[in-house]
């Protein structure tokens, strides 16, 4: 898939965001923010690859680089996902309902698009999971001049997280598959929970050291 976003300038990201257009909006948003949040956490680690004073935990900060530069993209892909996925929704509702058959095969596709919709964010919120736990271990491997921007990468990707998990709520409520939307909405909290918690727990471990 070729990203429509990925080589945008910030100030067009902006104004298109800005606009009375429905997209991007916050799908992509938390998208975007997520990718940030992993930027971050390779930042941390090219600050802290090749030094001497770190060199005993070196190829376990080039691994978190590594699945770090994964998981950016997965998140620059998704900014773009959320907005074809909506767009999805948008060409159903405008499907011809003149006849039974039209008005059935309308909501068929319709329900097919809306579940697609809820997937891409809740893929969002899974990968901001996956960058929260890489920020897990850098507070005591990393570069300690760069903890402040583990604590913000930790902030953000949980804010990412709980933000595309707000995109999951909204496709919930147009989804007519009950026990879907049930697995759904038990999945969201779970891990709205856990990346609270994560979140805390980094941010405890930074809070000693920008203190100190």
């Amino acid at each position: 898939m070729q990203n429509t976003y990925e080589n945008t300038t910030i100030s067009t990201f902006l104004e298109e965001l800005s606009s009375a257009a429905p997209a991007p909006g916050g799908g992509s948003v938390a998208a975007l923010s997520g990718a940030m949040a992993a930027s971050l956490v390779l930042m941390v680690c090219n600050l802290t690859i090749g030094k001497e004073k770190f060199a005993q935990h070196e190829q376990e900060i080039k691994a978190i680089l590594k699945e770090a530069l994964k998981l950016r993209q997965k998140l620059m892909n998704a900014v773009d996902e959320d907005i074809q996925a909506y767009n999805a929704v948008i060409d159903c509702y405008r499907l011809p309902k003149d006849t039974q058959r039209e008005k059935s095969e309308r909501k068929e596709q319709l329900q097919a698009a809306l579940k697609q919709a809820n997937e891409v964010p809740y893929r969002t919120a899974k990968t901001c999971y996956r960058v929260l736990e890489l920020n897990r271990h850098l507070p005591q491997i990393g570069n300690p001049n760069a903890i402040s921007d583990v604590a913000v990468s930790a902030q953000l990707a949980e804010a990412a997280l709980q933000s595309a998990l707000y995109n999951v709520d909204i496709n919930c409520n147009y989804i007519k598959d009950e026990s879907y939307v049930s697995n759904y909405r038990e999945k969201r909290a779970e891990l709205a929970k856990l990346a609270g918690n994560m979140k805390q727990e980094i941010i405890d471990a930074v809070q000693p050291v920008l203190c100190s």
